[in-house]
């Protein structure tokens, strides 16, 4: 077990102030995870979740078990990404997205077009790992390509490396105890067997599950916001 002594330092990621601009802002459904250990609340959450798939499409969660201190140390983590790499580092790491498929390393800022010349403005570091299957088959030798989600099976940044035991717990953490309660909730409101989905995602299964840090460029007299 790590003590407070082997956790590597991080700087403190301090977020920008929330925005005192008028917006219009969506009413969401939550679904409230403290309440899926009965059977009761499994039955009441199914149907927010079934009028979340047909009108909603987006969802709010909370009771999910990740304290606020958990929560900030992945803020600190995620920001050294950013903050902490190198031009070359991103250039190293980049994700082969359009070559690929693969969204493992590094997407840069304004990668994608959107429309009418308007580019994107998110900088992201995908967490994941690409293992290789290879096959022998009659006269010649295969090799699938899969994303495994155990982060620590792949090379990163340097200055992220010290980290990645916290990573990978955080990702754990996310898959299982927060996805897979809402996958048997889909299950649920899809009037399908409550582990239909889970027992196709499972965590030490291949997948394209990643563990994002995104960075969303300033607009104008704004801070970067994580």
């Amino acid at each position: 077990m790590r003590t407070t002594m082997d956790i590597p330092h991080a700087p403190h990621y301090r977020p920008p102030p929330p925005t005192t601009a008028e917006l219009e802002w969506a009413e969401l459904p939550t679904v409230d995870l403290s309440l899926s250990n009965t059977p009761e609340g499994m039955e009441e959450l199914a149907k927010v979740v079934k009028t979340v798939m047909k009108v909603h499409g987006f969802f709010y969660v909370i009771n999910h078990g990740a304290t606020p201190e958990f929560n900030a140390r992945m803020f600190d983590i995620a920001d050294l990404a950013f903050a902490a790499t190198t031009d070359a580092d991103k250039t190293a790491y980049a994700a082969s997205i359009k070559e690929a498929g693969s969204y493992q390393g590094f997407k840069a800022r304004q990668y994608w077009h959107i429309d009418s010349g308007v580019r994107d403005e998110v900088e992201i570091y995908s967490s994941t790992c690409v293992v290789s299957h290879r096959q022998c088959r009659p006269g010649r030798l295969s090799e699938r390509r899969a994303v495994h989600r155990d982060v620590r099976k792949r090379e990163h940044p340097e200055v992220l490396r010290p980290f990645l035991p916290e990573i990978s717990a955080f990702a754990r953490f996310n898959h299982l105890r927060v996805l897979h309660p809402l996958l048997r909730l889909f299950a649920r409101a899809a009037d399908l067997p409550e582990d239909a989905f889970v027992n196709i995602d499972n965590y030490d299964a291949a997948g394209e599950t990643y563990g994002k840090h995104a960075l969303m460029a300033p607009t104008t007299g704004s801070s970067p916001m994580l």
